[in-house]
């Protein structure tokens, strides 16, 4: 982390993002292409007291919630990035997130203890499948990655609290790691588990961890990818206008996939409205949806790295909800969808999808607070119990999923802890 010239870069931090929701690296020129930028999102929330130091290159994305007290100071790397709704609490002591860390949708991380995530500086001095996994790629990809700056990933909805979140670790959605333990480099939480324990951590025959594989780095280094050029085309945006950059409005365009700037459409009506009225949400890019009647605050829709979102009549968005894709990938919502407080829903790609880009939310479908559906064809009438994950799934007309469970491949693998 020497690289992180942490106090030169707070201040600077801390009045552009009052004013513009911008943090202009040195290359940022008015009407040209930002340079290694950060971006803070207007509706992101700061400390009112306590601070918050950015490096380069960081997207700090819609209604993420960044909170420091009594003089505590959270600290972020180049590259990484906090999603929708996400909380950083630095409440009691001081959270680090290194270069390249990822604090995924609606993800928490407090800090009962010191909390650090992808902070280390150097090769760890074990070695176990998972970092024999992340060499073989670094030998693989030269100059993508290198220890100091590997990924390390919080997922949707997921909780750490004073706990070390190693490089090239992993805590799946709706996972937990308690304070004090450390989460070893090459080594994941599976989604829904709790870790409690240090032994939990380090035992995969306890059932809570595995070993990452290629697959896991490729999607961290695609999730960092992503976020960096996003922090870039949002920072734009707001270079040329304030307004670009709040309420219903462009996507920044030049993701592959997603290359042009679009607005939003609302009953069939392209939309550009900064301002959203009583409640505050932020709707981007080529979101097609009917109308905003059920759409309340906290709201993220966001079209900005897949390509299209549509959703529609009589949708309700009850609070701190967030749709978004992976890149070349869409989502649809029919008729009548429910998501209650906090759920969200993720699109991408899955051999169970035999090809296709879309995730489906089927009419009348009710998504429970807190719950998570990724890259999933939901059918209509489906009901998803609160703090519950539907990943990797297809699952017929009125599928009930009990609060607190676990559906991987379509069908229950085990409760939530």
């Amino acid at each position: 982390m020497a690289k992180m010239n942490w106090k030169q870069k707070a201040w600077r931090a801390a009045a552009l993002t009052v004013l513009l929701g911008i943090v202009p690296g040195p290359a940022a020129t008015a009407g040209g292409t930002a340079g290694p930028a950060s971006f803070v999102d207007p509706t992101a929330e700061l400390p009112q007291s306590g601070s918050v130091e950015l490096s380069d290159r960081v997207y700090v994305a819609p209604f993420a919630r960044l909170s420091a007290k009594d003089g505590h100071v959270i600290r972020i790397g180049d590259r990484a990035n906090v999603q929708d709704n996400a909380l950083l609490d630095a409440a009691e002591h001081d959270i680090v997130l290194g270069d390249r860390a990822i604090v995924a949708h609606g993800a928490q991380v407090r800090s009962t203890r010191p909390a650090m995530i992808a902070a280390q500086t150097q090769r760890p001095e074990y070695s176990n499948p998972g970092i024999q996994a992340l060499e073989s790629y670094m030998t693989a990809h030269p100059g993508e990655l290198h220890w100091g700056a590997v990924p390390a990933f919080i997922g949707f909805n997921a909780a750490v609290d004073g706990a070390v979140i190693s490089d090239g670790s992993m805590v799946m959605h709706l996972a937990k790691v308690s304070p004090g333990v450390t989460l070893r480099s090459g080594v994941k939480v599976k989604e829904g588990k709790w870790l409690r324990t240090q032994e939990e951590a380090d035992n995969p025959a306890l059932g809570k961890v595995e070993y990452i594989g290629t697959g896991d780095i490729e999607f961290m280094t695609d999730v960092v990818e992503v976020n960096t050029q996003l922090a870039a085309g949002y920072a734009q945006l707001a270079w040329e206008h304030a307004s670009f950059v709040r309420g219903i409005n462009y996507n920044p365009g030049r993701i592959p996939g997603n290359e042009q700037r679009t607005l939003p459409a609302v009953g069939g009506v392209r939309t550009q409205q900064p301002d959203t009225g009583p409640y505050r949400f932020r709707i981007i890019g080529n979101v097609q949806i009917a109308d905003l009647a059920g759409v309340r605050d906290g709201v993220s829709l966001r079209a900005d790295e897949g390509p299209l979102i549509r959703i529609g009549a009589h949708g309700r968005f009850l609070g701190g909800n967030t749709f978004h894709a992976l890149k070349s990938t869409r989502i649809y919502a029919g008729r009548g969808v429910v998501l209650e407080p906090g759920a969200l829903v993720h699109g991408g790609r899955g051999p169970h999808l035999k090809g296709e880009t879309w995730t489906e939310i089927g009419d009348e479908t009710v998504i429970g607070a807190g719950a998570v559906v990724f890259r999933s064809k939901l059918g209509k009438g489906v009901r998803v119990g609160a703090r519950s994950l539907v990943m990797d799934s297809v699952l017929p007309d009125g599928t009930v999923v009990p609060e607190g469970e676990i559906w991987i491949e379509g069908r229950r693998k085990y409760s939530a802890e």
